[in-house]
């Protein structure tokens, strides 16, 4: 959604979000109102303060107009949401990952705003959305572009930024956010007639998280080379890489990774295999 933020809002927002050259990557927890003091942000408490709160109730009122029955998202409009500024001076970026990734996590709506307007095409930062075995969807950070998903279902990364980057994202916390039924594998979620009725189910299900490391194993890889390379910030030598990582570094990385894809793949081995089979058709 473009135009998201009102415009007498963001060159507010702007010159309190330039300030942090130091780091490859800034974060800071907008709803800790002392740190908005610390870090001179104080224009910030307008978005902590009034627009949270607002945008919650909106998209609840937009959720049960859309909805057939009970609400799909079912947001607890007493808790406001989650806010986080994110500025990345080039360099960094971020592998493939779900916001909500399982227990105590309630995270069910994802937001992300964007503030760059220098940027163009070429200058990276991109995040990149990835339906369960569906074509990947990769969007710009546009200044005062806003991106939602879905926080337990949509597997997502943000492609490495080669200028500044900023972006604040809000979190949505959901009444029936991992339900014992969304978080478990059991037997009975297994009973599939056919792999065309399994795709669609876990393409629905936040089950997905389950087998997705398995299902997308060598993106997980490749995105998570990328992104600790980019922020050890080592120069390559005879014992490292043009990522900047040494041989020890990123043997342990595939060793952690391969034991937890062989642990899914194990249990559910075929199924698996026809999922990936499925992915690259």
């Amino acid at each position: 959604l473009d135009f998201f933020l009102q415009l007498t809002l963001l060159p507010l927002i702007m010159p309190h979000s330039t300030r942090h050259n130091l780091l490859k990557v800034f974060e800071l927890d907008l709803s800790n109102p002392d740190k908005l003091d610390l870090y001179d942000l104080g224009i910030w408490k307008k978005v902590v303060s009034d627009m949270g709160p607002s945008f919650i109730r909106r998209i609840d009122e937009l959720d049960q107009k859309m909805s057939a029955g009970p609400p799909s998202l079912s947001l607890q409009t007493n808790t406001p949401p989650a806010i986080k500024l994110q500025i990345n001076t080039g360099g960094g970026s971020f592998p493939w990952h779900f916001d909500n990734p399982g227990p105590p996590n309630q995270r069910i709506l994802t937001c992300v705003i964007y503030l760059n307007p220098n940027w163009k095409e070429g200058d990276g930062g991109e995040i990149v959305l990835c339906p369960f075995l569906s074509p990947k969807i990769v969007i710009p950070p546009l200044h005062g572009r806003a991106v939602f998903f879905v926080s337990d279902r949509i597997l997502h990364r943000v492609m490495p930024s080669k200028t500044r980057r900023v972006c604040f994202t809000m979190w949505c916390n959901g009444n029936g956010a991992n339900a014992t039924n969304d978080v478990v594998l059991s037997r009975d979620a297994l009973q599939f007639t056919s792999y065309d009725e399994a795709q669609s189910f876990f393409a629905k299900s936040p089950l997905q998280r389950v087998i997705s490391r398995a299902v997308y194993s060598e993106e997980y890889l490749e995105s998570l080379f990328e992104c600790l390379g980019s922020k050890n910030g080592m120069a390559g030598d005879g014992d490292g890489d043009a990522e900047g990582m040494t041989k020890e570094e990123k043997d342990l990385i595939i060793k952690q990774h391969d034991a937890s894809v062989l642990g899914i793949r194990k249990k559910l081995r075929p199924l698996i295999d026809e999922l990936r089979r499925r992915k690259y058709s």
